[in-house]
């Protein structure tokens, strides 16, 4: 047999890029040919062999990969029936049948296709079929972790594909108004998003919010309200009621642990701005007497089914600018470091008063890389920059 360290990293050069096949059987068809090439010569393999058991406990062979050897499916049957003494047991498994030496192995979550590896050379003595036993169950088990990482891994690939279906292809023209947006994920998949809605001509709406967690539990968590924000937009329902409703909906989606903050505003073109910060960091917005902080609102969405909001007003005036953002911009270096925090916010809010917005928002991402003990963030950053020319 293989020497154990060996035999591990052979394996997982076996498993590495068996990512992309689309049914279970294929995949069990792609493992064949790959147990032959990687781990024939080492394991002293005749051939191995596919087997589907259907839900009466037949065995029959589908597919073989190298020697001809004995088709076992009425064997394999016989031996896991109850009339054969259930001798094979729970896989995997290991003993002598007509092909000799064999091990039998599960492909877990695949149905039931079963894969036998025939040894060459003599049968040997109970040592050789504990090291077959050994072997396979190893080897199961590292087909067992690599379908588990796999589904892992598609589940991340779904969750993004909803956040980016979330997002604004473009920042809109919207009047004198100049506007810019990113939102850059800590993992992979965040829980951050952000939209822009046109509610009418002189009107367009503003949403920045952040799921709690991350991944896919997030990723549908702001998808509920993206979809919640733009039917009540396209209803026409007053701001405080549109809220209201997406935070009892999230109450009652039963996810204990989830919830949302998040400021949602509508901008008109003359300036003035009526928003809703439900437990969201403030936006900052500077104009001729300073910064101020928008906080008029209420809680976080989710925890209360019948939390209730205010409504804030305020104006956007010729050359004042705006910044909405999440917590991950401000708290960016905690733990490591003083984080970012308001007032560095507000500073480079005063630097880019005169904009071009697209400009500022890279500015400060740069600003947030250098600042953290490392360039990759701790969390989720995102960032709505609106700009009103003098």
């Amino acid at each position: 047999m293989i020497e154990a360290k060996a035999f591990y990293r052979k394996v997982e050069l076996l498993l590495e890029g068996m990512s992309g096949e689309p049914s279970p059987r294929r995949f069990a068809e792609a493992l064949l040919p790959r147990l032959m090439e990687r781990l024939g010569e080492g394991l002293k393999l005749r051939g191995v062999q596919l087997y589907q058991r259907d839900h009466g406990g037949r065995f029959r062979l589908i597919r073989s990969e190298g020697t001809v050897a004995p088709d076992l499916s009425d064997e394999l049957t016989r031996r896991a029936s109850r009339e054969g003494g259930a001798d094979i047991g729970e896989l995997p498994w290991s003993g002598r049948t007509a092909a000799g030496a064999t091990g039998l192995m599960a492909l877990p979550d695949l149905g039931e296709l079963v894969v036998a590896l025939l040894f060459d050379g003599p049968d040997g003595g109970p040592e050789l079929i504990t090291q077959i036993q050994s072997v396979i169950a190893a080897l199961q088990y590292a087909v067992e972790q690599h379908l588990r990482r796999r589904e892992l891994e598609d589940l991340f690939e779904q969750a993004r594909a909803i956040q980016l279906s979330l997002l604004p292809s473009s920042a809109p023209r919207f009047g004198e108004f100049d506007i810019a947006a990113v939102s850059i994920p800590a993992r992979r998949v965040g829980g951050d998003f952000y939209d822009f809605l046109p509610v009418d001509e002189d009107t367009l709406a503003l949403a920045v919010a952040d799921a709690s967690g991350h991944g896919l539990p997030a990723a549908l968590q702001a998808r509920d309200v993206a979809t919640g924000l733009r039917m009540g937009v396209e209803r026409d329902l007053k701001i405080t009621r549109t809220v209201e409703k997406l935070s009892r909906v999230i109450h009652r989606s039963g996810l204990a642990s989830r919830y949302i903050s998040m400021f949602f505003g509508e901008l008109e073109l003359n300036g003035n701005l009526s928003y809703i910060n439900a437990g969201h960091p403030p936006g900052l917005l500077l104009d001729d007497r300073g910064v101020h902080e928008l906080t008029v609102g209420g809680m976080l969405l989710g925890p209360q089914g019948d939390a209730t909001y205010k409504l804030g007003f305020t104006h956007v005036d010729r050359g004042a600018a705006l910044a909405l953002y999440t917590d991950g911009v401000t708290e960016r270096g905690t733990g490591e470091s003083e984080p970012f925090g308001p007032q560095r916010l507000a500073e480079w809010l005063r630097d880019w008063r005169e904009g071009p917005s697209q400009a500022g928002v890279d500015d400060l991402i740069s600003r947030l890389r250098m600042h953290g003990p490392t360039r990759t963030f701790e969390d989720d950053v995102t960032v709505i920059f609106v700009r009103r020319p003098r």
